[in-house]
Order: C-alpha cells, then sequence, then structure tokens
C-alpha cells in the first residue's frame, strides 16, 4: 500500500512492485552470462498486464521520473492515457549508492488499474506449427518501440501470435540519430500450416508499411 497526497487528503492506493538483475538463465555450458535488460522488465509487465486483462489496452512512453535511470525508464499508460504504472532501470547514483554490481530494473504498477479490466476470451490451442522469424530495422531513434510494434501488428496479419522487441542498438555501425532495432514475430495458423511464401508476403508488407511511415531500412 502507498499513501498518496491529493486535493482531499491522503489517498492509499494498491500497488505491486517488483525488480529483475543479474543474468537472464541459470548459467551452464549451453548457456552465456548474458545479464537482463530493460526489454527483458518490459516483457515482464506486459504479462502482468494480460494476466489482468489489460492486453492490447495499454501503452509505454518514454518518461523522466525519480529514482529511475533517465535513459531507460517508461510509463504505462491505459486506453485513456492514464498513467498505471512506471519500470526502468534504478538510477546509477542510486545503484553507486547501495553499491550494486549488476544493473537493476525495477517496476510499479497500480493493482487497482489491473483488476478493473474484463479477462479476454480463450481460444483454442492450435496443433499446427508456429513460425518464427527475425527481422532487424534501422530507424529514427525518436520512433517509440510501442509506435513500431503497432504498425508491425496492423500489417503481420490476423494469424500473429507474438511480436517482441528483443534488442535496440545504438553504436558505431549504426548512424547517428538511428538506432537498430530487433523485432522477434511468431505466427500460427487454428487450421493449418502457413507456408513459407505466405509468411515472406507478410514480412514484404511490415517491412514497406515501416518504410513508408518511418523512413526505415531492413539492418544490412
Amino acid at each position: 500500500l502507498v499513501f498518496q497526497q491529493s486535493d482531499s487528503g491522503l489517498r492509499q492506493l494498491a500497488k505491486l512492485g517488483g525488480l529483475i538483475a543479474g543474468e537472464k538463465l541459470p548459467q551452464n555450458w549451453n548457456n552465456s552470462n548474458e545479464l537482463v535488460d530493460f526489454f527483458d522488465l518490459k516483457g515482464d509487465v506486459e504479462v502482468l498486464a494480460e494476466l489482468g486483462g489489460t492486453s492490447g489496452h495499454f501503452q509505454f512512453q518514454s518518461a523522466s521520473e525519480p529514482g529511475y535511470h533517465p535513459g531507460q525508464c517508461a510509463q504505462l499508460k491505459d486506453a485513456e492515457g492514464a498513467v498505471i504504472g512506471v519500470l526502468g532501470a534504478l538510477h546509477p547514483a542510486i545503484q553507486r549508492k547501495l553499491e550494486l554490481d549488476a544493473a537493476v530494473f525495477v517496476f510499479e504498477l497500480d493493482l487497482s488499474a489491473l483488476q478493473q479490466a474484463q479477462i479476454p476470451n480463450a481460444r483454442a490451442l492450435s496443433k499446427f506449427p508456429e513460425v518464427h522469424r527475425d527481422l532487424a530495422i534501422v530507424i529514427d531513434e525518436t520512433v517509440s518501440a510501442d509506435s513500431i510494434s503497432a504498425l508491425m501488428r496492423e500489417n503481420a496479419g490476423e494469424f500473429l501470435s507474438e511480436l517482441k522487441i528483443f534488442d535496440v542498438y545504438q553504436g558505431d555501425a549504426i548512424t547517428k540519430g538511428q538506432k537498430s532495432v530487433a523485432l522477434g514475430l511468431t505466427w500460427q495458423h487454428p487450421s493449418r500450416n502457413l507456408t513459407d511464401e505466405e509468411v515472406s508476403i507478410i514480412i514484404s508488407k511490415c517491412v514497406n508499411a515501416l518504410q513508408q511511415q518511418f523512413n526505415a531500412n531492413l539492418r544490412k
């Protein structure tokens, strides 16, 4: 429970908070020592939102909040634009003060906003295999991940079952003012196999939409 000042006095709000840090997977011969990052946290928050029935009714927006890293912070907003959560990396100054070696990523969500949503209807599991493709694009650094995801969902067809942005890179290999964004897309048809040709046509449609809307290009 969190107490928040309002015009009518103190309000008591139910919040859900958590953090992630360290390696993504248990260390073994088959796994590298890759550390968790902002997008791992974002994925976890998306899962919580889906469990609360808000999937498809929220968006992430870059933000600057006290206690958070200024370049790795976002607000979670509902369909009306109200802020229902904050997530991001712990501010470097706080991390140093706490003597933490690895980056720590934290979130805080308005529990009541998640609980008010309607639970979506379940759909039957398909016995046909999923088709997965990874796509890397170079795009203006000001274009948000949500804008990219929304455009991809509009053009990826009704059988898209999962869309994830799993990497964002800016560095020597990328033109200044741009960024590389890597996306993972998964399709699954309920009653038959999807062909490579069908998926290739969908990907071409997505790439054309990204080029027209954001002047993006495939990363070579």
